[in-house]
């Protein structure tokens, strides 16, 4: 069975989103890669997550199941293994017949209680497969150190800008909230500052602006005094 295959049979019986560098290129980014990153539900522990894994490996016994070892090698570990591991380490691999499938129990710097609002944001595919929201996949990718993970990033920055360069225009305090909380970088929220239409929205965009100077941001502190002048 191929890895996209196994990702549709997961996603049948599990809620699943795609993760990874399928994801970033579903966003946009032209590039390419080797394997295909998911997470599926991780609720409520990793012995219910395991019982999906093992309904495939007993459709397709040809699945090698492995976990991370010293180096960023893998080692083969037996189904027994699987909940254990998926709890230590945060996922697992499973060779397919064209590339390797990494499924995630948990994937870097989110928990598995976040799963239920990553998955509410997130994009709907086939079935009960959804791709990541570019937010949500940053944090993901975040102090990994990969250079490949810092294009991405850089990627999904300069994507999610643009939209919010869009929307902060015109949206009122409520969206404009909701958006600068959750995602807000000293250039956009001096954007906001400029040219939002909404009172409300620039007095917060400000704030913002503010708060990052106070944490140590030198270009927050350098847009915050461009802006004074301005004024």
């Amino acid at each position: 069975m191929k890895a996209k295959d196994a990702v549709t049979f997961l996603s049948e019986r599990r809620r699943t989103l795609l993760l990874g560098g399928m994801a970033v290129i579903l966003h946009g980014l032209s590039r390419t890669t080797k394997d295909i990153d998911i997470w599926m539900d991780p609720l409520p522990d990793a012995e219910v997550w395991t019982q999906t894994l093992l309904e495939l490996i007993a459709h397709d016994p040809s699945f090698i199941v492995q976990k991370i070892a010293a180096n960023n090698t893998w080692e083969n570990i037996t189904p027994a293994n699987i909940a254990r591991v998926a709890e230590q380490d945060g996922m697992i691999r499973m060779a397919a017949s064209d590339r390797p499938l990494d499924i995630f129990f948990v994937p870097n710097e989110l928990e598995a209680n976040d799963f239920d609002q990553v998955w509410q944001r997130a994009k709907p595919m086939d079935g009960d497969l959804r791709l990541i929201d570019e937010i949500d996949l940053i944090v993901t990718k975040q102090l990994t150190g990969r250079p490949t993970d810092e294009i991405d990033i850089r990627f999904l920055h300069d994507k999610i800008e643009a939209r919010y360069r869009v929307i902060l225009k015109t949206c009122d305090v409520k969206e404009g909230q909701e958006l600068l909380d959750r995602f807000a970088t000293p250039e956009i929220a001096a954007y906001a500052i400029r040219e939002s239409s909404d009172e409300q929205v620039r007095k917060f965009a400000w704030n913002i602006l503010r708060e990052m100077r106070d944490q140590g941001d030198p270009y927050a502190d350098e847009l915050l005094r461009e802006l004074n002048d301005q004024s």
